[in-house]
């Protein structure tokens, strides 16, 4: 078979080329690969661990700058590492300290209370602007009314009473109460002004009387289901404004103008007010077509709308008003200030925090 001898001669040439090759040299090439691939291992290594110590060091000196104790600081460092997560978000935003904390406390039943509500407050977290969304039961403001219902359907009437790091406690304000029992799952439902509808789900687990009121205990949730109750978000303001109607006078059709301020305000409609006074002179009615006036950051407006409600209060009375055929350009305007404003408040309550 002449055709295999180029192959064999090959063979034997590569065999006569390796018993060449200094064996001694193949080592020395190979340990200064493995001292290679060492280095690098342990400078990447050196390289993550001075950049953790370096996020600690920037960590704790932007927490001191907000008044944390050495505790507090190691509480939200260690838990949010412990969650995977940034431990400048804890500091920074109220869910993610929420969660931070709510780790912390299914971790150390003998918590010191006190040490969070402080904590809470020194980070400005205690108070949630009616503006933003909830994402804890935590976060519902004391006296905050709202309804419970029960899995046969009944319902009644409750207030916030009291809340902790583990429990919120409502108070039943009807006087005929159902039949309660410890284990009872309930529903509650409320409304925030200016945010939306809340429904939460929990199981009482205590009942309790305080001064003659029923009280409820039922544990903190984050499940909490929420229905915007505006297409837009609103603000409130106080912006001097020019409502017009069209009126007939002399067999003539004419705008009639009053002034008045706009209190609260959205891309799809405001809230126009005068004085009580003047109730019979605007006659004003739901479903009435006027138009709108008024200034915002230097830009003006004149905007046609519907009278959507009505409703007075001890010196004023004021017209909810439903903008008709708005522009797009014009909605991004006023969605635009509205923005500023609610970030105006948000500051401003971080500061009086």
């Amino acid at each position: 078979m002449p055709e295999k001898k180029p192959v064999i001669e090959g063979y034997q040439k590569a065999l006569e080329k390796l018993s060449g090759v200094d064996i001694n040299a193949i080592v020395f090439l190979l340990f200064i690969i493995l001292i290679i691939i060492l280095a690098v291992l342990f400078l990447n290594n050196l390289s993550k661990k001075l950049k953790a110590k370096y996020q600690y060091s920037e960590f704790v000196k932007y927490a001191k700058e907000k008044e944390l104790s050495d505790e507090q600081i190691s509480i939200l460092w260690n838990y949010s590492k412990k969650m995977g997560r940034d431990p400048f978000l804890a500091l920074e935003f109220k869910s993610p300290f929420e969660k931070v904390i709510d780790i912390y406390i299914k971790d150390n039943p003998n918590f010191d209370e006190s040490l969070i509500k402080d904590m809470r407050e020194k980070l400005g977290f205690d108070v949630v602007p009616s503006f933003v969304p909830i994402t804890v039961t935590k976060d519902i403001d004391l006296f905050q009314g709202g309804r419970i219902t029960l899995e046969d359907g009944r319902g009644f009437n409750v207030v916030l009473y009291d809340k902790d790091e583990l429990y919120m406690y409502w108070a039943i304000t009807d006087k005929n109460v159902p039949n309660l029992n410890v284990g009872d799952r309930v529903k509650i439902s409320f409304t925030r002004k200016s945010d939306g509808a809340y429904i939460i789900e929990g199981q009482i687990e205590d009942i309790s009387k305080e001064s003659g009121t029923i009280v409820l205990k039922i544990p903190h949730t984050f499940e909490i289901l929420r229905t915007q109750r505006r297409e837009y978000p609103r603000v409130d303001t106080d912006i001097e404004a020019v409502l017009g109607k069209k009126i007939k006078e002399d067999d003539k059709e004419i705008i009639k103008w009053y002034i008045g301020r706009i209190l609260d305000i959205s891309p799809s409609g405001a809230r126009f007010c005068v004085n009580i006074e003047e109730k019979n002179t605007l006659n004003l009615r739901i479903g009435d077509e006027i138009i709108l006036t008024f200034t915002l950051e230097e830009k003006d407006f004149q905007l046609t709308g519907n009278v959507v409600n009505i409703y007075e209060k001890q010196k004023i009375i004021c017209y909810g008003i439903k903008f008709k055929e708005i522009k797009e350009s014009v909605q991004k305007d006023i969605f635009s200030f509205v923005r500023k404003e609610q970030q105006k408040m948000l500051s401003l309550y971080k500061k009086q925090s």
